[in-house]
């Protein structure tokens, strides 16, 4: 009974360590270019810093490449350093280079708080082949309005790990010589 489960644990390890990693190809928008005067990294999930307020812009567009692309959702992700900042997602605007304009849903400011967190919807899904501006506007600091920002946006392309089967192949390879000295003494 012993050399069984031993015969069988060196099976499913074996089969584990062949199964590789389990990938996906997807697209993503994400912000390629920001301006030279502005702090911040671009990316699927950039990072800017205006005026003191920084900001995290996280595109929700994620489809698997041989899926239709999802309309533009934008995450924005506050953390001002002082209170007093307010925020309309409906000045908002993407724009394409034929002069097309799409404004996110809002339409009043709102007070910005540590961590504070706005879904901005377009309808709209942002081409492969394309880029489009993302004008950020609506963006105050008391009574003074901020100037907007325009970044491009642009469709990105990655792989993610669905399942990482190699990380279960090594807890079998852990866990065999424990196993394997449980049922050589009898205690299994």
């Amino acid at each position: 009974m012993a050399r069984s489960g031993t015969v069988n644990a060196l099976v499913l390890l074996a089969a584990c360590l062949l199964s590789g990693c389990a990938t996906t190809r997807y697209t993503q928008s994400g912000i390629v270019a920001i301006p030279s005067d502005v702090k911040g990294h671009p990316g699927s999930a950039a990072s800017l810093e205006l005026e003191g307020l920084k900001l995290r812009i996280q595109s929700l567009d994620r489809a698997p490449q041989s899926q239709a692309i999802p309309r533009l959702v934008l995450r924005i992700v506050f953390d001002p350093r002082e209170l007093g900042y307010w925020f309309d997602p409906g000045q908002v605007v993407l724009r394409s280079a034929d002069g097309r304009e799409w404004r996110a849903r809002g339409g009043e400011y709102r007070p910005v708080y540590p961590k504070a967190a706005f879904d901005v919807a377009f309808d709209v899904t942002v081409p492969r082949e394309a880029s489009l501006d993302l004008v950020l506007g609506g963006l105050a600091r008391g009574q003074k309005r901020l100037d907007p920002v325009t970044l491009r946006l642009a469709r990105l392309e990655g792989r993610s790990y669905d399942r990482l089967y190699w990380l279960e192949a090594i807890g079998y390879a852990v866990m065999m010589p424990i196993v394997a000295a449980g049922y050589a003494s009898g205690g299994m």
